[in-house]
């Protein structure tokens, strides 16, 4: 076995196939072995019994013995097979053996007049398939000169020839003859082995050529996949018949819906509006801006159609992208009423020195007018009525001032829990909490931002403010002040369970002079925004169709510089 070992390693290839492809390859050699040896003693069965008359009698025999051989020698390489750690070695062994029993068998059969010299060809086409042009040509080789060595020792009689009746015997075979037997085989056998091979190793490169395209899309598909999966926007496709195909998780993120769910439904139940845009066979790019309510939650979306065409370049459905821009939108509305809000600074400080000097000399007119005792007591109604007007409206005007005064602000450090504290105490006393009103509330300690401590008093009375109006008789008000070093801002959240703000004003309700109190100047709030926004914060608010209202606060964190005398206790 060892010279054996070391004459396959000059001839064994390198190895294309792995070892679950070649142990397949391996085992139809095998069952092709079976069926050729099956049909083999179908036909010495066949033969034997229409010469003779019967089965075993001579020269039928050997050949029984070589079959059952043959299929012994199969059933031991079955069992073997799983153990075998070099399958090319042990295929090469089999082959071997194949075409030392195939000469055995041309030996009983005729020698160089069998008809069975054709199954060289079995073992020399099966080495091309499993070793490639070297084995193959080893194996041919192997054959001729077997196949030379057994017509050389029958014509010399030093074996005896076969008494085989159906085939021509030796003594009609010349020395010429033989030759051209031989050298006819030879060419065969080397023609067989070179075309088998070469067929071998171009299925090889081939299927090399297809594992690594297979690779290479398993590599496109996984990065397509990974794409998809990455992007934070929204992505669907759809059929012709505008039904989705397919939705990635960010868009079933974005409408808070199941993928599952999402597929198969129409597009038009996602996006009502965007039948506008694929009422036609065929779309353009087209982008546009919709209003969707996602759990009970109004969303912006900025919606991207186009048309998913196919290898024809032809439409075979859409291509639906889509993003979340509601902050973006709530950054627009910040942005323009900022600008409101400058124009309503300039009107506040033009109106307090146009208006509050004449006002102050009415009212004292007034008030001299009321004190006169012959003043009738119909006309002292309508001078007190004038007088408390008067000072309903120079309140107002109190409250244009603070304003403009909010955007120039001498800011300290102020910690914020202690002005909560001193605000809520105040809160607490409100006829409304006293009444039935339940306050809760949460005040984390050491909670410090930088700015004027009036204004930041005023606004969040006026957020407070707001909520108590807002809640029933026994409502509940909830006030939670925490801070996050990571985000380094405090956040201040007043939350009530009152009658919530209508949609129709919800997106104006920083804006003066909107409010839905019969006698509410509409200032409070506008007010309050002004003051967080001189405070470089920000002020938000939430409220549901069901009722209720959240608003939040949110405000830098003092960055850690020295407390002037002083400041702590004006906090």
């Amino acid at each position: 076995m060892f010279p054996f070992r070391n004459i396959t390693k000059l001839i064994r290839q390198e190895e294309y196939i792995d070892r679950p492809e070649f142990t397949r390859r391996v085992v139809w050699l095998m069952l092709l072995r079976l069926l050729v040896m099956t049909l083999l003693l179908a036909a010495t069965i066949f033969f034997q019994f229409r010469g003779a008359g019967t089965l075993f009698i001579d020269p039928a025999i050997p050949l029984y013995i070589l079959i059952g051989t043959t299929f012994l020698l199969s059933l031991i390489y079955a069992f073997a097979l799983p153990l075998i750690p070099d399958l090319w070695l042990f295929s090469f062994f089999q082959v071997m053996v194949d075409v030392l029993y195939a000469t055995v068998l041309i030996h009983f059969t005729g020698g160089a007049s069998s008809v069975f010299t054709l199954l060289y060809i079995f073992p020399i086409i099966t080495s091309g398939i499993l070793h490639l042009r070297r084995g193959a040509f080893v194996t041919a080789a192997t054959a001729c000169i077997l196949f030379g060595l057994l017509i050389t020792l029958q014509f010399y009689h030093i074996i005896p020839p076969s008494n085989w009746p159906w085939i021509s015997t030796w003594s009609k075979n010349t020395p010429g003859y033989l030759l051209w037997i031989f050298v006819v085989h030879l060419t065969f056998f080397f023609l067989v082995a070179f075309l088998s091979s070469a067929l071998a190793e171009q299925l090889q490169r081939t299927i090399a050529s297809l594992d690594l395209k297979e690779i290479d899309y398993q590599k496109l598909s996984e990065l397509h996949t990974n794409i998809v999966r990455s992007i934070s926007s929204g992505m669907i496709t759809t059929d012709d018949l505008d039904k989705i195909t397919f939705v990635n998780s960010a868009g079933a993120a974005l409408v808070e819906t199941p993928s599952s769910e999402l597929v198969g439904m129409s597009l038009r139940n996602v996006f009502p509006m965007i039948r506008d845009f694929v009422d036609s066979s065929s779309v353009r790019r087209e982008t546009f801006f919709t209003v969707k309510e996602v759990n009970a939650v109004k969303k912006h979306f900025e919606v991207t159609v186009s048309d998913l065409k196919g290898v024809d370049s032809l439409p075979r459905g859409r291509l639906v992208l889509f993003q979340d821009v509601t902050e973006f939108r709530r950054m627009e509305e910040r942005v323009r009423l900022s600008e409101k809000q400058a124009a309503f600074v300039r009107i506040a400080a033009g109106m307090a020195h146009e208006i509050r000097n004449p006002l102050a000399a009415l009212r004292g007119a007034t008030e001299l007018l009321s004190n006169n005792r012959s003043v009738a007591a119909n006309e002292r109604k309508l001078l007190e009525i004038v007088l408390r007007e008067s000072d309903r409206l120079n309140r107002l005007l109190g409250d244009f001032l603070l304003t403009v005064r909010a955007q120039q602000l001498g800011k300290t450090r102020v910690m914020l829990s202690t002005v909560m504290e001193e605000i809520l105490d105040l809160f607490s006393r409100e006829p409304k909490i006293q009444g039935g009103v339940s306050l809760e509330t949460l005040i984390n300690k050491g909670v410090e931002v930088e700015g004027d401590p009036v204004r930041l008093k005023q606004a969040i009375w006026n957020v407070l403010g707001n909520a108590l109006d807002a809640v029933h008789e026994f409502g509940t008000i909830q006030v939670v002040l925490e801070s996050s070093p990571e985000t380094g801002c405090a956040t201040l959240i007043v939350k009530d369970d009152g009658c919530g703000i209508p949609l129709e004003i919800r997106d104006q309700v920083f804006e003066p002079f909107t409010t839905t109190k019969e006698r509410g100047s509409g200032l409070g709030l506008s007010l309050a925004l002004s003051v967080v926004e001189s405070h470089d914060g920000l002020i938000d608010c939430e409220s549901t169709p069901s009722g209720g209202t959240k608003f939040s606060i949110r405000l830098p964190l003092a960055l850690d510089m020295p407390v002037r005398e002083g400041e702590e206790e004006n906090a």
